[in-house]
């Protein structure tokens, strides 16, 4: 079980690399898993998944203990991996069209000579007259809720179409980079497995046929707590055992695919990137559990959504930590040192920028909310320059400055120290007078972008 050290820095090896000047571009994959929460893998304590691939992507790489979506929900957390912007400013429930005139990670990348690849998800923009793919720079892509290339109609309706669909990504991932083997490469890898409804085939599932779920096998409270809510209404055996296959599948999956990586020769010159797009399933607004309890009744395998956020509150939509804090791996044999960085705060935003300044002829825009932190993933943590900002709907700010968190809802500010507080169940707004430097008028700027946010026009 993945122990509370994790919460101190490790110290890191030292890196003599240069950010930016390599002897070859590298490659680049990013995997991107869909409502995986922060303690849903072997690697980050969950006592029961089987996740060895993915495991060790973690062990042979960096882990980033501070990592975090930049949305509580898959759409605008995408659409900020994609263009380095807070949703707030511009991609949110209110606007659900990634810009095709802002540069994208894929735009940028093929104007320095990348081939460049998204197969997964997409749900950035479906509808009639969206952007098509290669206008952020796609060259190929398939997937689902797209302009692109999709599922047909008669495939999506067939059994446990969606558990199979990462099968069909990481065979055209593998087409991809063994056809592109002999210039830069860029592949979006965006499965989703693990979103709701969670529904593995008898074959995944038989993995886990002799597992009896215990709740005092899980470390946190916030997630016992879950979990007994889970049994009071259901079998939570059975749904433990359909969430860990629907896991297991993908990290099969993924071992397929670092396996060709490393047989085409090309494992050392390729950096893998993993992360998920929020905190786990099932979207609920905060403090009404009980509206699950009908939606439990009208689809049952909806139960089987029982991810962990390991010791963080709530679960996706929530922009306390548990709907935000995401695992994050990246491996780069010989640059990025293996190891734990837990003081680094990186949150999707940053991608953009951080591989641009691994990536010779890219330079992040100048207009962008996120921060080029390629020295911390070369073994030297960084501070942000400034705080991380979180809104992606009306009625909820939050933002983060070192060890503190506040959040704004209905003109309420609550403030908290994750240092001593993971759960954010100590308030303390009211007992520190003075504020924190950087939080003496942070009522303000949350209301004033809060605002901007309700009067964005789609």
């Amino acid at each position: 079980m993945r122990k509370r050290w994790l919460h101190s820095l490790v110290a890191l090896g030292t890196c003599a690399f240069v950010c930016g000047v390599f002897a070859e571009q590298p490659n680049i994959i990013f995997i991107l898993t869909d409502d995986l929460g922060y303690g849903d893998l072997a690697v980050m304590g969950h006592p029961y998944v089987q996740s060895p691939n993915i495991d060790r992507l973690a062990h042979e790489g960096l882990l980033l203990e501070q990592a975090y979506s930049a949305g509580a929900w898959c759409s605008p957390s995408r659409a900020a991996l994609m263009n380095g912007v807070y949703p707030a400013r511009e991609f949110n429930v209110n606007n659900w069209e990634l810009s095709a005139d802002r540069p994208t990670l894929t735009s940028m990348l093929k104007e320095a000579g990348y081939a460049t690849a998204h197969f997964g998800k997409w749900h950035m923009g479906e509808d009639e007259g969206v952007s098509p793919p290669a206008a952020y720079g796609i060259d190929e892509n398939f997937g689902t809720q797209s302009t692109g290339p999709v599922w047909t109609d008669e495939e999506m309706a067939e059994s446990h179409h969606r558990e199979r669909t990462a099968a069909r990504y990481v065979d055209l991932s593998i087409d991809f980079m063994t056809r592109k083997k002999d210039q830069p490469f860029f592949i979006n890898l965006w499965v989703h497995n693990t979103h709701a409804i969670v529904n593995p085939t008898d074959e995944q599932l038989a993995v886990y046929d002799d597992l009896q779920v215990s709740i005092a096998d899980f470390e946190d409270p916030l997630q016992r707590d879950f979990q007994e809510f889970i049994a009071e209404h259901g079998n939570v055996t059975n749904a433990m055992r359909a969430f860990c296959a629907d896991v297991t599948a993908v990290d099969n999956e993924i071992g397929r695919l670092l396996s060709s990586l490393a047989a085409l020769g090309l494992e050392d010159n390729t950096i893998v990137v993993f992360t998920s797009d929020n905190g786990p399933a099932p979207y609920l607004k905060v403090g009404e559990r009980d509206l699950l309890i009908p939606r439990f009744e009208k689809s049952p395998k909806l139960m089987n959504s029982v991810g962990s956020a390991g010791p963080y509150r709530d679960r996706k939509s929530s922009l306390h930590d548990g709907g935000i804090h995401v695992p994050f791996f990246v491996r780069w044999p010989g640059k990025v040192p293996s190891g734990i960085d837990s003081s680094t705060v990186f949150c999707g935003v940053d991608l953009l920028p951080t591989l641009a300044g691994l990536v010779d002829g890219v330079a992040a825009p100048e207009d962008i909310d996120g921060e080029g932190l390629s020295a911390a993933w070369l073994g030297t943590p960084q501070e942000r320059v400034t705080p991380l900002f979180f809104c992606d709907k009306p009625g909820w700010s939050a933002l983060r400055d070192g060890k503190w968190k506040a959040h704004l809802q209905r003109d309420t500010i609550r403030l908290y120290n994750l240092d001593e507080d993971l759960s954010e169940s100590n308030d303390l707004a009211g007992a520190i007078s003075p504020l924190p430097t950087g939080f003496r008028n942070v009522k303000v700027t949350m209301k004033s972008t809060s605002v901007r946010l309700k009067r964005i026009k789609t």
